[in-house]
């Protein structure tokens, strides 16, 4: 499975500097070298020449005698703080087998002072292998593999009794003495490298004693730029400190945002992160990596005590995860989906969840976008301790002539709760090849399509109600709120209402055809995110169009009148992939105080996504007057908010939804404008109404 997962489609922030390689240092020196003691013997086998302890030892602090220890004598090339990596192997005892200590900084120890040694404990389950894992933190290696350890960040779920060192080497002093100890017999020992701190040291760097790009921090975004709270940093070879792509949509943990980014971090999988509502202390707490762990999230946390996620990559099979984690980055792996057949794309548990999560009790309800018996998707449960897993639905098989079937296929979104129901979209499939709305109870029974979407037009890819729904659905008061990437009138996508029994499905919204060049137009295009609902009004993202074709954020009325675009993301420059604000929003956004926050898969001036917030919009103005002029005009005066540009809409009765932007005015200091419209002798009755931004 490729694992930089890209799409087409803030403060305190940081941006990288990649240097030469020789600004880093890497020493690796093999663990026969210097003067083991002689309770260690030399091994070879398939080419590899390997030291082993012969004897455990009670001793939880330290080697307990000098036969135990191992010393060497290592020069440097320059002065630098390094961590200490460690390539070893863990017999078939498992975690009886799987401890060392080393110095607690460079110099001869005492081997009975445990202040002098720093204890390892827990190897059998950690460790790097494949040629391009960034061997940070534990990983989840098991046992008789040799493996990359890299032990100055080795804490296996934040467990270990002594906080992991790194090594300073001054200037005028680059020899020195460096020593380990024994504790159980059954660990094997290859080699030691110090590699400088800072720098994303892949297995394949380690094996070769190759320096990769040096990731140095420095400080040049100076702070939030207009909506902008975070600007994701460059990548260079898939990497960097904070992630990139953004896809996951934001929650609030106490006062800060927390969310996930799909790309990026120190091991190239995703991070996730927390930020200020003002922007300031971002913190990428967790940096995902490639198999087994956890990897590439556009999933958004369900908190319930713990963080709980899911990943479309990573996992024992690579197949995606569930998992648990706190907000410093400890994470449990609940469940790892089984491998997918090469042959048919089918697994039994269903594979790559990609979507929001729904909690019920101790069970949370989510959906995996592939897998399955099928190979379309599935519905499952799963308890909060991980134990219990189900599959609640797997959805079926495709006619390969006209790619319909009878449920709906590759789920996206996630589901929704309401009593014993979930509710939920499946973006293909369905009686016309373009997606279902569906319904179901949480014990997997009573299956039922609410809507089948409509097949599109061959040539001009419209039709009546929109096609592909990609995002999760919005409940409340007995009415589903949803959206569809393509389709509708323009086929730009459309919003749509059904009530929770199939009933009364109706087009609130219908994106306007985009321009063919451009790629721009007035309200948006192919909202892949669900809607939110705040002070009676709908809350949204499209991923593109808008005034510079990079997307927009929208509200409008439940009954789908008084559209508005809150927010259009500015242009994205073509060459570097730029821009001030960011790009292709694929995540909803979120109400809190007097602004609503939300992600940018793209743009921002590191061209990875950024974090932005942008005004609730100002609430319609009042008419305070309303004067008929000699020559049959109307003169109409308004209060609203002052200095504010706003917007008058007419239309010939209430119920029409051609309403009709007829002029803009703006409001002096005191909130006050007039207009005046000549065009209403033709007229039995004429209507106005006005908005702000």
């Amino acid at each position: 499975m490729n694992r930089e997962k890209r799409f087409v489609p803030a403060i305190f922030i940081f941006t990288f500097c990649f240097l030469a390689s020789t600004f880093g240092a890497l020493v690796t020196f093999e663990a026969e070298s210097g003067s083991p003691g002689s309770n260690f013997t030399n091994n070879t086998q398939n080419g590899v020449t390997y030291i082993s302890i012969s004897t455990d030892t009670v001793n939880s602090g330290n080697p307990g005698n000098a036969n135990r220890a191992a010393t060497y004598t290592i020069t440097f090339p320059q002065a630098g703080t390094y961590n200490l990596f460690a390539r070893l192997r863990v017999g078939a005892g498992g975690f009886n087998d799987d401890s060392l200590f080393y110095g607690n900084g460079f110099g001869s120890k005492t081997p009975t002072s445990d202040n002098d040694w720093m204890l390892v404990n827990g190897l059998a389950a950690s460790g790097f292998t494949a040629s391009t894992d960034v061997v940070a933190g534990d990983g989840a290696t098991g046992t008789q593999v040799w493996k990359w350890v890299n032990l100055s960040q080795f804490d296996p779920s934040g467990s270990a009794t002594e906080t992991p060192i790194t090594f300073t080497v001054p200037a005028g002093n680059l020899t020195q003495t460096f020593q380990i100890g024994a504790r159980e017999n059954g660990l094997d020992i290859d080699k030691f490298t110090f590699g400088t701190t800072g720098t994303a040291y892949t297995v394949s760097n380690l094996d070769t004693g190759t320096e990769p790009p040096v990731i140095t921090l420095t400080n040049t975004f100076t702070g939030p730029d207009g909506i902008a709270l975070h600007r994701f940093n460059p990548l260079t070879g898939n990497l960097n400190l904070d992630g990139a792509n953004p896809a996951a949509s934001l929650v609030l943990l106490g006062n800060v945002l927390c969310g996930a980014t799909l790309n990026g971090g120190v091991k190239g999988a995703g991070t996730a992160f927390y930020v200020g509502l003002d922007g300031t202390a971002f913190n990428a707490f967790r940096s995902f990596t490639n198999s087994p762990d956890a990897g590439n999230s556009q999933s958004k946390f369900l908190i319930s005590g713990n963080l709980f996620g899911a990943t479309i990559a990573g996992g024992s099979s690579d197949a995606g995860t569930m998992f648990s984690m706190d907000t410093n980055g400890n994470l449990s792996i609940l469940r790892n989906f089984s491998t997918v057949s090469a042959d048919n794309a089918t697994n039994s548990g269903g594979a790559s969840p990609n979507a929001a999560l729904a909690l019920s009790g101790s069970t949370i309800f989510g959906i995996a976008s592939a897998g399955g018996s099928d190979a379309n998707g599935t519905i499952f449960s799963i308890s909060t301790n991980g134990l219990a897993f189900a599959v609640l639905h797997n959805f079926s098989a495709l006619d390969p002539n006209t790619e319909t079937n009878a449920d709906g296929a590759l789920p996206c979104g996630g589901v929704v709760i309401s009593g014993n129901t979930l509710f939920g979209a499946a973006s293909l499939g369905g009686a016309d090849g373009s997606g279902v709305i569906f319904s179901m109870a949480t014990n997997g029974n009573d299956f039922s399509v609410l809507h089948h979407f409509t097949a599109l037009d061959a040539q001009t890819a419209t039709n009546s109600d929109g096609a592909f729904p990609s995002a999760g659905l919005m409940l409340q008061n007995g009415t589903l709120f949803g959206t569809t990437i393509a389709g509708g009138a323009a086929g730009r996508g459309v919003i749509f209402s059904v009530g929770t029994n199939g009933s009364n499905f109706a087009v609130l919204h219908s994106f306007s055809a985009t321009d063919s060049l451009t790629g721009t137009n007035s309200d948006g295009a192919s909202p892949c995110a669900a809607l939110v609902l705040y002070s009676n009004l709908l809350y949204g993202t499209a991923s593109t169009g808008g005034d510079g074709a990079s997307g927009t954020v929208f509200c409008l009325k439940t009954n789908g009148a008084q559209f508005q675009t809150v927010y259009a993301f500015t242009a994205v420059n073509s060459m570097t992939g730029t821009n001030r604000d960011g790009a292709f929003p694929v995540a909803s956004v979120l109400p809190v105080g007097n602004a609503l926050y939300g992600t940018a898969f793209a743009g921002g001036a590191g061209g990875e996504g950024t974090v932005f917030s942008v005004p609730f919009p100002l609430p319609p103005a009042v008419i305070t007057n309303i004067v008929r002029n000699g020559s049959g005009g109307m003169t109409l005066y308004f209060a609203g908010s002052a200095n504010s540009t706003n917007v008058i809409q007419a239309a010939t009765n209430l119920a029409s939804s051609a309403w009709e932007n007829v002029f803009t005015n703006k409001a002096d200091i005191t909130g006050a404008w007039q207009f005046t419209d000549t065009n209403t002798t033709q007229f039995a009755a004429k209507f106005y109404r006005s908005f702000s931004f």
